[in-house]
């Protein structure tokens, strides 16, 4: 079959992660070097397998993938072979090809700590299409029966971060069992390959000093503005598992509105001002939270 060599290419990337987009010719009309049906696998760093008709045609789908890819949406493209006749080459067509336009990206979620929260959050995650990976320093709670969908990394935390990076654009959660560990991994988080979201789970004035401590430790404004804390969507959870819903319902709305949505869904798009920014200085009363860490 012509695309054999691209389905095999499409299961390599899925399991090392590698962005990439597919293209399809979806329509002909008139004269056209491709075939309906071909398809191309283009990665993010221009590696091609595979083709929908060569010259103009493979070019126009070079042109539309770093939109593609940033978008994370799929889109038809109308090739004009007409305006591009090349009888120099060879290249007379008189036609135009409907090419479809897919992103190929894995979404990955890191979630640091392996207590109740994250238990809960790791299967809805799974089941909603993440590639999970759980790290954590207790194998009594990180194993196989608690964690059977997700790869499991097991050990000391700062043997485990200083050893994994996490893939290009993941999502990371932390929600560990305790401060040291949540300060611990927010750093970590916030040195990988352009996280699309960082999510902390806490109290408010926990928040505050951790993000506090980061700055200290010279991770920019920019950055620290852009973790999500209190982690998940403001639903009043109570629960575990309500808390659980709540951060993989924010998973969801980062995934296909971008970083910028707002916390309570009002309008697409839209900064929520209770997304975590830099505190002050001085201290606030502390409040109560429902969830301060896990267990």
């Amino acid at each position: 079959m012509r695309n054999e060599a691209v389905y095999d290419a499409l299961q390599r990337l899925r399991e090392t992660g590698q962005p990439a987009v597919l293209a399809t010719v979806v329509g002909i009309r008139g004269s056209s070097p491709g075939a309906l049906g071909s398809k191309m696998l283009v990665t993010r760093e221009g590696e091609t397998v595979g083709t929908v008709g060569g010259g103009c045609v493979d070019g126009m789908v070079y042109g539309e993938l770093s939109r593609v890819l940033a978008e994370d949406r799929p889109r038809t493209i109308t090739v004009d072979l007409t305006e591009n006749d090349d009888p120099e080459h060879g290249l007379i067509c008189g036609g135009k090809v409907e090419v479809f336009l897919e992103p190929i990206l894995t979404t990955h979620l890191v979630i640091c700590g392996s207590g109740h929260i994250a238990h809960a959050l790791a299967g809805m995650a799974h089941a909603l299409d993440f590639r999970v990976t759980v790290l954590d320093d207790r194998e009594q709670f990180l194993n196989a029966e608690r964690f059977p969908e997700a790869k499991r990394l097991v050990g000391p935390f700062e043997e485990l971060l200083a050893s994994y990076r996490a893939p290009h654009g993941a999502f990371v959660c932390v929600v560990t069992r305790g401060h040291r560990y949540d300060q611990q991994c927010l750093e970590w988080a916030l040195q990988q390959d352009a996280p699309r979201y960082v999510g902390l789970v806490g109290s408010r004035a926990k928040i505050r000093k951790i993000l506090l401590r980061a700055r200290e430790q010279g991770h920019s404004e920019e950055a620290l503005r852009c973790v999500r804390a209190p982690i998940g969507l403001d639903l009043g959870s109570v629960t575990i598992e309500e808390i659980a819903v709540s951060i993989a319902a924010e998973l969801i709305a980062v995934r296909r509105r971008g970083g910028g949505v707002s916390r309570d869904l009002r309008e697409p798009g839209a900064v929520d001002p209770r997304v975590a920014s830099l505190p002050p200085a001085t201290e606030l009363p502390p409040r109560r939270p429902s969830v301060t860490h896990e267990p």
